[in-house]
């Protein structure tokens, strides 16, 4: 069982590498949370640039106060630079950012005061840490070599962790270098932002290796291979990596906690996550329930169409790349549930029952057809740029699944009339994706008979 995984027996050497990723560090503070939980005590911590300094968190061993701190962070109180506090365009999302680049090159990255204050407010007892059991390093990027360097705390001199970690997290040109004894460092994350391999050569017996999706390179050591390896990582974006956010943040601090419950078996889900056995007993529902739309609706003449083997193969393929991942005739239930929960923005901050998740997406369908929108749609947090783009484009018709969805499921709700045209042909071609997601809302109603 996966959950064994977390089961540390005696002698068993453990290990979590902590990677880089700026503001969406938060989610790492989750994965500390469910690790708590799980009693999961690594003898081993290692971190780079944001990952370094929540591992130094980690040693000194109250979650409470770590997650307070970053509930409480803005983007000030890392950088010499005034955020805004609301950025409620795409077009004031590129002028943010863009300043910001052009301060931060022009002025050779902008001081670092603001992140050395905080690291001295919360990393408050570093003898603490180096008498815990835990074994704790960091990397940095020398700047006069280029090369990335491992440090354990016994390379660091007494009193000296607070500057190393300063200068693991050192994002040149957004922050200035950090000097130590002579020698420019920068973030650690340049040349491996999961610094994964100097745990290997510790020879643990398992490994976590939480992946934040941040900036820099990624080398690879194929000596992983040989040590069982748990990656933590989320499909869900982690927001910007220097927009600090304090929804965001507490939306990745829940993440973090929910896909490694995931991982440990403790509940179920891709996307999103589900109460253990509130999935299962719709597989057979939907397949049933699925068939009875298609014949007993008015498709007059896309019966064959829909049965066409290289339709439905195209089909499938279409959901596996929104789905990320591949669709077997097991998981399609689930893929649809959770495409339709992100197409109607069911946020992923919670561990859901299946049916209540469910009568949620008909709740939202119901209040778009009747109000044209709802507010849950709006964003409570600061975007990224993948999500702005994500954003406009359910702004365009023809182009945006949610309100292509609505369209074909309102034309099989209202048509009082031959449904096989030219124009429906043509979107049950073009837009496989809207079609499915339409014909699950149907099920959803027939399934709790709106």
């Amino acid at each position: 069982m996966i959950e064994d995984f977390f089961d540390l027996k005696e002698n068993e050497k453990s290990a979590l590498v902590l990677g880089g990723g700026g503001a969406r560090g938060s989610f790492e503070i989750g994965v500390w949370k469910a690790l708590k939980e799980l009693n999961f005590i690594p003898d081993i911590i290692t971190g780079t640039s944001v990952g370094a300094l929540n591992g130094a968190l980690m040693l000194q061993g109250n979650v409470e106060e770590a997650e307070t701190m970053w509930k409480d962070i803005e983007g000030s109180s890392i950088l010499d630079y005034e955020f805004p506090l609301s950025i409620d365009s795409f077009n004031d999302y590129q002028r943010t950012l863009g300043s910001f680049f052009i301060k931060a090159i022009g002025s050779k990255g902008l001081s670092s005061a603001p992140l050395k204050e905080l690291i001295s407010e919360y990393i408050t007892d570093e003898s603490a840490i180096r008498k815990s059991s835990i074994d704790f390093g960091l990397s940095v990027t020398n700047d006069d070599t280029g090369e990335i360097e491992f440090f354990y705390l016994k390379d660091i001199p007494e009193n000296r962790l607070k500057d190393y970690l300063l200068a693991s997290a050192s994002l040149y040109p957004a922050m200035e270098k950090t000097i130590i004894d002579g020698t420019p460092y920068m973030d650690g994350g340049y040349k491996n932002n999961i610094p994964y391999e100097m745990v290997i050569d510790r020879k643990p017996d398992k490994m976590i290796v939480v992946d934040l999706q941040g900036p820099g390179l990624f080398s690879v050591d194929h000596r992983v291979d040989s040590v069982p390896t748990k990656w933590i990582r989320t499909q869900w974006s982690l927001g910007d990596l220097l927009l600090f956010n304090k929804k965001r943040t507490s939306l990745n601090i829940k993440l973090g906690y929910l896909e490694t419950m995931k991982l440990s078996d403790r509940y179920k889900g891709f996307w999103y996550t589900f109460e253990t056995g509130s999935i299962e007993k719709d597989y057979c529902a939907f397949y049933h329930s699925l068939n009875k739309i298609i014949q007993g609706n008015d498709f007059d003449g896309l019966e064959d169409f829909l049965e066409d083997e290289e339709y439905q193969i195209n089909m499938v393929g279409e959901i596996s790349n929104k789905w990320n991942k591949e669709v077997t005739y097991k998981t399609l239930p689930l893929a649809m549930m959770e495409l339709a929960g992100k197409c109607f923005r069911l946020l992923p901050e919670e561990a859901y029952d299946a049916e209540d998740f469910q009568r949620e997406i008909l709740n939202r369908v119901q209040s778009l057809n009747n109000e044209g929108s709802f507010s849950e749609l709006a964003p409570e947090f600061h975007l990224s740029g993948t999500e702005w783009a994500e954003k406009i484009k359910e702004n365009v018709p023809f182009v945006s699944d949610r309100q292509m969805t609505l369209f074909i499921y309102n034309t099989f709700k209202n048509s009082t009339n031959d449904l096989s045209n030219i124009l429906s042909k043509l979107i049950v071609t073009i837009k496989p994706f809207p079609f499915m997601l339409a014909l699950y809302i149907l099920y959803l109603e027939e399934k709790f008979d709106h």
